[in-house]
């Protein structure tokens, strides 16, 4: 037995009612969503054995090829074949092959397009290289011009006056910043030793007028010019610009100038004056500051009974270094006020919270939360399965409950001078998710309630649901926008499946409208008129409608079979 009959469970070529039958039966063992790739093959048999299966109809001696016997052949028989075979109807699983070739015939537009793109674009790609090796060439002839023109200066003797034409022509401007350029001169510097300081010199300030003491690739040539400090100092006063300024001012505006910073120093006098106070404070505090590790340590261990250590500016526990916390000066040490401010009680709920997730199994999102070491997150987010979950929730809550009842977890607060610091729970805030999206949350200071959260939990189905329909705009489309209340109607089990459900009634009158089901995994969603199914529904109820996806926020892609439709317009 050959594929693709081996695929789909026949013992050899068949007809289509036979190949649609076999398909049905095998795409309830074979899921897309549990097992992509085993149902891409079966459908790929499917789409070949039907297509062998047509072929056979339309030539059953064999005769012909297939695309000839499709059109119109000149004895007039135009389609005879065709129109005699009875209508194929699309199988109601037929969406994935829709979504398959959607996506191929998107990604062969796409290549096609950057193919265009590239041979439309290849002529502007010649030209550019073209110009570009003109203009390299250009430069190139003209470096050749210019280090020519320095042998010819050295080996005629030239005096300075014909340099200082050489440098002030175009024909060293042009190619003075060159990399080729500066490479040939530094050369010519290094063949010719003997060349005059004063040549070296006006070198030097012809270069120096454009600030190339400032450019990393002007320093060797620096190097070999060698020209003296003085005369590096004296270019930099002729190019300053206030003193050149200053020199031009009348005498009046000189006086104003000099009134002026007079001003401004006595003022600054009094402001250093008033400031030496403040500025010996803040050395008596540095001073302190040096010997504030061994302090902190010490109240730490006053203050928790067990000993500290020091990494750096952070702090951890001796017998667990790696659990390290921010430690700050912060008022004077009483029997009211330890003197410091330490985020330690947040870091051990981290180090509880984590291990727990850890344990369950859960994902765990830290947030309020900077990532540095030493600090410590403000929102623990718990994302938990779809079912199953009511054992974790628990005991999560048994860990909070065991947390609350250790003596550092009350931290003092300060509180306005004279009154008695209070002790309140660290704060920290528990968030329990599903796919991201929050169905029960807990402060630290009103505690985590175990059994509201296993309520929450019985409807996170309902409430997943909810979310797709609202921020979706598919109830608006059924229902009209604003014209509809959505009720949760709990888990259904439908087959071997779970599955959630939630009622579209009518706002006014509450008469139910639609019925919205969905599987566990949230892929799928079916929307079917409230009335229409009595009873439970089948699996072979749900598919069928117009097929359509949904992109939605926090959710994904969602599949929705929609035996609905558009609300009409005296329904709105």
């Amino acid at each position: 037995m050959s594929w693709p009959w081996s695929e789909l469970g026949l013992e050899g070529p068949g007809g289509l009612p036979e190949i649609r039958e076999a398909y049905a039966k095998r795409l309830k063992t074979t899921h897309p969503e549990e097992d992509p790739e085993g149902f891409q093959q079966l459908h790929a048999a499917y789409q070949e054995a039907s297509r062998r299966a047509r072929q056979a109809a339309r030539n059953p001696q064999g005769q012909g090829a297939p695309e000839e016997m499709e059109g119109e052949d000149s004895s007039g028989f135009a389609g005879k074949e065709k129109t005699e075979e009875p209508p194929e109807e699309s199988p109601p699983w037929d969406y994935e092959r829709l979504f398959a070739e959607g996506a191929a015939e998107a990604q062969a537009a796409r290549r096609r397009k950057l193919e265009e793109l590239r041979k439309k674009n290849q002529s502007r790609l010649r030209e550019e290289e073209l110009r570009r090796a003109e203009d390299e060439e250009e430069s190139w002839a003209a470096v050749m011009a210019a280090a020519q023109a320095l042998e010819l200066l050295h080996t005629g003797g030239a005096p300075l006056s014909r340099w200082w034409g050489f440098l002030e022509s175009p024909v060293f401007l042009n190619v003075r910043a060159n990399h080729d350029f500066v490479f040939a001169l530094e050369d010519f510097l290094q063949q010719h030793p003997d060349l005059s300081p004063e040549i070296r010199r006006a070198i030097f300030i012809a270069y120096e007028r454009q600030n190339g003491s400032k450019y990393a690739m002007y320093h060797r040539l620096y190097q070999l010019l060698n020209v003296e400090q003085g005369d590096r100092r004296r270019m930099a006063r002729a190019k300053s610009g206030w003193r050149n300024a200053w020199r031009r001012y009348p005498p009046w505006r000189k006086a104003v100038i000099v009134v002026c910073f007079s001003i401004l120093a006595v003022f600054f006098s009094i402001g250093w004056a008033v400031n030496l106070q403040t500025a010996r404070e803040d050395f008596a505090a540095r001073q302190a500051a040096k010997h504030w590790p061994e302090t902190a340590s010490q109240w730490l261990e006053e203050d928790f009974g067990e000993p500290f250590i020091v990494s750096g500016k952070l702090f951890a526990p001796a017998e667990h270094p790696h659990l390290l916390f921010q430690v700050l000066p912060y008022g004077e040490r009483s029997d009211r006020w330890p003197g410091y401010w330490t985020n330690y009680a947040g870091v051990l709920v981290q180090a509880a919270l984590e291990a727990f997730a850890a344990q369950q199994e859960l994902e765990l999102e830290l947030g309020a939360y900077t990532g540095e070491l030493g600090d410590a997150p403000g929102a623990y987010l718990f994302n938990v399965p779809f079912q199953g979950a009511e054992e974790t929730i628990a005991a999560l809550g048994e860990l909070v409950d065991n947390l609350e009842a250790r003596e550092w977890y009350q931290v003092l607060s300060p509180t306005q001078e004279g009154k008695t610091p209070v002790r309140e729970p660290v704060e920290y805030q528990i968030f329990l998710c599903y796919e991201g999206l929050a169905f029960y949350d807990a402060g630290s200071a009103g505690g985590f309630d175990a059994s509201e959260a296993l309520s929450r939990y019985e409807q996170v189905g309902c409430a997943y649901l909810r979310y797709i329909l609202e921020h979706s705009g598919l109830a608006d489309k059924h229902m009209g926008e604003g014209a509809y209340v959505l009720q949760d109607q709990g888990p259904l089990k439908i087959g071997e499946g779970t599955f959630y459900q939630v009622t579209g009634a009518d706002k006014d009158s509450g008469e139910a409208r639609v019925q919205y089901i969905q599987a566990s995994g949230g892929g799928m969603l079916f929307c079917i008129p409230a009335g229409e199914l009595e009873g439970p529904p089948g699996l072979t109820d749900l598919y069928g409608g117009a097929t359509s996806q949904l992109q939605v926020d926090k959710v994904g892609l969602v599949l929705v079979f929609d035996h609905v439709g558009p609300a009409q317009e005296g329904e709105q």
